[in-house]
């Protein structure tokens, strides 16, 4: 199968890229505008059959342990009215990893209103330390070396119905369909959201703009637009993020080599045996 991996930092990054992996590798950027351009550059430049995108995240989810690697099956997009909002999911295989929920934030900490959680101790400070933009600098990290395949690109909860099994591509990239565009149409129409419930079919009395119960699981900077990208181009995808920290925790709480060295450990074991 061909392949391409995508990490946000080259911290996450680097010690899967020592190992020398045959797939391309991509360092793609912190955020959701940042993903989803360096998702379309990679898919368009490599072709591939399957996206993975890896990183570290922070736990909603307590009873997750620290560097425990998990597959974000299912993402929503932290504070989108719920009338707009929408649910991506993943496309690509079984991995055999425990199955997550995550909610796409901006700012670390943004995803303990989706849990009723403390914020993060970070707020207010301009820091954007949510996924692995690592806010501060970590030790033994540089943006130099053993980077040259990064140069090529720049159960607990099982969420219900988040698994599509892979198939070919749908459509040359770019192209769409009339009932792909009529499609478009209808879930962009106020009253008709795509994937979050007609609101005609909520309980009496409830607030329109109010979310219904998602509990993320984690919480990261990239995951929906990934899928969101990855879903448009009619491309397989996974996600596979290690916890480095609990939401709210300060960065000098953060596990961060614990959690991207296991990272590192579970591509090899996934990839190296499903060639």
């Amino acid at each position: 199968m061909k392949r391409i991996f995508i990490f946000p930092t080259i911290e996450e990054a680097k010690a899967f890229i020592l190992t020398e992996p045959r797939d391309p590798v991509f360092v793609g950027g912190v955020g959701m505008a940042e993903i989803a351009a360096a998702t379309l550059r990679a898919v368009k430049a490599k072709k591939p059959q399957l996206v993975v995108l890896a990183g570290i995240a922070g736990a909603c989810d307590r009873t997750l342990r620290r560097g425990e690697v998990v597959e974000v099956v299912c993402e929503r997009i932290a504070g989108i009215p719920e009338r707009y909002a929408r649910e991506y999911e993943t496309s690509g295989p079984d991995l055999g990893l425990p199955l997550a929920a995550g909610v796409t934030v901006n700012r670390s900490g943004d995803g303990a209103a989706a849990t009723g959680g403390p914020k993060s101790a970070a707020e207010g400070t301009g820091h954007a330390a949510g996924d692995a933009g690592f806010a501060e600098p970590h030790p033994g990290f540089t943006a130099g070396g053993g980077a040259e395949h990064a140069a090529e690109g720049t159960q607990r909860q099982t969420p219900g119905n988040a698994r599509n099994q892979p198939g070919n591509i749908a459509a040359p990239i770019g192209f769409e369909t009339p009932d792909d565009m009529e499609r478009t149409a209808l879930a962009t129409q106020p009253g008709i959201p795509d994937n979050a419930g007609n609101p005609a079919q909520r309980p009496e009395g409830s607030p329109e703009d109010t979310p219904q119960e998602y509990l993320p699981e984690v919480e990261n900077m990239e995951g929906a637009a990934f899928f969101a990208v990855c879903d448009a181009l009619g491309v397989a995808c996974c996600q596979i993020r290690a916890v480095s920290n609990y939401v709210g925790e300060p960065f000098g709480q953060w596990a961060v080599e614990e959690a991207v060295g296991n990272l590192t450990e579970k591509l090899n074991q996934i990839f190296e045996s499903n060639e």
